[in-house]
């Protein structure tokens, strides 16, 4: 006797109702394509490639982090005023690492020429030794913080865009070291890796570990790009 698989029905509408994320979820998955097509048409360009390239690069590596944040949003905003509350706490987020990006970008175009490897080894060193700081250890916890938010009026309003100040403040004190290797490196591998080190450290339940292995990893490529900055 055989027992046939019934496939129901999605209901997006109460699908969304629970993971009120999804939509920028897939956003995010969005940003990993047009960044997996520019690889694959040999065009990706490492973050100095200016602040489009930035912002894209932001949403896919620090959209998967930013999720938690925009899920507590959406559960605790009236049902009418959830894509509002949800968009509003996205744009403030993306903000705070928007005007990191420019300023980045800024300096990084004023700073005298340094050979690739050398520059590297140094932004990769920085990057281990920034990993195991106490201040990272603490803008860390505060990334896994959230607030309580009004359900209505402007209170929700300025609360949803304050939140999403706060965890992108948070976000980017832990990870503008990660960040800024990207500004030196080329490849789609350190995209890829630089993300899944951040995404790691949001979503684990032990996240100092993933900390810890993001430094040793870092260290151990530092030691490698000085060996070639110095062949």
């Amino acid at each position: 006797m055989t027992t046939a698989l019934v496939l129901r029905p999605v209901d997006v509408r109460q699908l969304l109702l629970r993971r009120p994320e999804l939509g920028a979820s897939v956003v995010v998955v969005g940003a990993w394509a047009a960044l997996l097509a520019l690889a694959a048409q040999g065009a990706h360009r490492h973050a100095s490639g200016g602040l489009p390239y930035w912002t894209l690069m932001t949403v896919a590596m620090m959209g998967p982090a930013a999720l938690a944040g925009i899920r507590h949003t959406g559960l605790n905003s009236l049902r009418w005023r959830r894509r509002r509350a949800m968009a509003e706490f996205a744009a403030a987020y993306l903000a705070v690492w928007m005007a990191f990006g420019a300023l980045t970008l800024t300096v990084a175009a004023l700073v005298p020429a340094t050979p690739g490897s050398a520059a590297f080894a140094i932004v990769l060193a920085a990057a281990a030794a920034w990993q195991v700081s106490p201040l990272k250890r603490r803008w860390l916890r505060d990334c896994h913080r959230s607030v309580p938010l009004p359900p209505r009026g402007w209170a929700a309003e300025k609360a949803a865009l304050r939140f999403g100040l706060r965890h992108g403040a948070a976000c980017l004190g832990s990870c503008w070291c990660l960040m800024l290797v990207m500004v030196v490196a080329s490849g789609f591998l350190w995209t890829v890796l630089v993300a899944g080190f951040v995404t790691a450290e949001k979503l684990l339940l032990q996240p100092r570990r993933a900390t810890r292995f993001g430094a040793a990893v870092l260290a151990i490529a530092a030691a490698g790009a000085a060996v070639a900055a110095l062949a």
